[in-house]
């Protein structure tokens, strides 16, 4: 039997999930645009639940739906929902930590590999058969070099993993929040200092979530400890890193190259300098859109929704406060 709930879906979600909703709750909508002022005017006292993918949601909107139970975001990160406005509204917010985990792991690794092997290049030089080219191409192997990883949770793991066990890599993390028992149990050595990451790695990946104290937190002094042969690699947020002082650091030659999947602001301004720099490969902040990963993220995403609000609890509640306080 169906929930007798109402549902906004802000922007579309895979079909599986959106099959799976309506089979659920008696009705679906399905928001025309992501603005504020379009789901502003879809929100009201009927409506119970939302699903959200790369949409702000601020309190504004909440204060629209007195009735929310749960925020449903398609994703991992949840720095678009004001989240102390829905805490303190006693609205759940729920998210989808792992079905993107092998997804954006394997972007990782292809973004090291199109930067050792100078992919973008070789490439753009083999459409004009320019094959000559390749006694002059500078490129590395990955195979036992050492890969750092901050922030060591799922994502940093697997990334992890793949590259020890397909690359005979070295792997070392940093991570102040991360169980040190558990880590080196997979052959890695975490490290208390991340300096020495900075130091050590050839290449670097980062797997932070962006908050006040991880925003910036790579910039100038990061880079001028990194090796001048050194890659970077960013799939988690873009404010994590200065942009402006990345690109000082890649022009200068203090690091090799990044391969980065997120900018700051998204989509980037057509002038960024980012856009023109021979040693960056740019993806569109696509490493969890695999068609494997959204079927996981819409599906997961609506049933953590609708067990919320069958009254049970959600596996993957991100402000677990609110289910206490019920």
């Amino acid at each position: 039997m169906k929930l007798k709930k109402k549902v906004i879906i802000v922007q579309l979600i895979h079909e599986k999930g959106l099959e799976l909703l309506k089979e659920s709750v008696e009705e679906v909508i399905v928001s025309p645009d992501d603005s504020v002022e379009t789901v502003k005017k879809l929100l009201d006292e009927t409506v119970e639940s939302v699903i959200v993918r790369y949409n702000p949601f601020p309190c504004e909107l909440m204060e629209k739906a007195p009735n929310l139970k749960v925020i449903g975001r398609h994703g991992i990160g949840v720095e678009l929902i004001d989240l102390n406005a829905a805490t303190e509204k006693g609205v759940a917010v729920v998210n989808t930590p792992e079905a993107a985990t092998n997804s954006v792991a394997e972007h990782a690794v292809t973004l090291m590999l199109c930067l050792a092997k100078n992919i973008l290049f070789a490439d753009k030089e083999s459409r004009k058969a320019n094959y000559a080219v390749k006694n002059k191409i500078l490129c590395t192997d990955i195979e036992s070099k050492t890969l750092g990883i901050i922030g060591a949770g799922k994502i940093g793991l697997e990334v992890a993993k793949k590259c020890m066990n397909g690359f005979n890599m070295k792997v070392l993390a940093y991570d102040p929040f991360a169980s040190k028992r558990k880590i080196e149990e997979l052959g890695i050595s975490l490290v208390g200092d991340i300096n020495v990451v900075l130091k050590k790695a050839d290449y670097i990946s980062l797997h932070l979530p962006l908050t006040k104290d991880t925003k910036y937190s790579i910039g100038e002094n990061e880079f001028k400890k990194m090796k001048r042969t050194a890659f970077l690699i960013n799939c988690a947020r873009g404010a994590i890193i200065n942009e402006r002082e990345l690109i000082e650091a890649l022009k200068e030659g203090e690091i090799a190259g990044a391969g980065i999947d997120v900018v700051e602001k998204e989509p980037p301004d057509k002038d960024n300098p980012l856009l023109k720099l021979d040693n960056v490969v740019l993806t569109p902040h696509s490493a969890s859109l695999t068609v494997e990963s959204k079927i996981k993220m819409a599906v997961t995403a609506v049933e953590e929704v609708v067990k919320v609000l069958k009254g049970e609890k959600p596996k993957y509640l991100v402000n677990p406060e609110v289910w206490d306080n019920r």
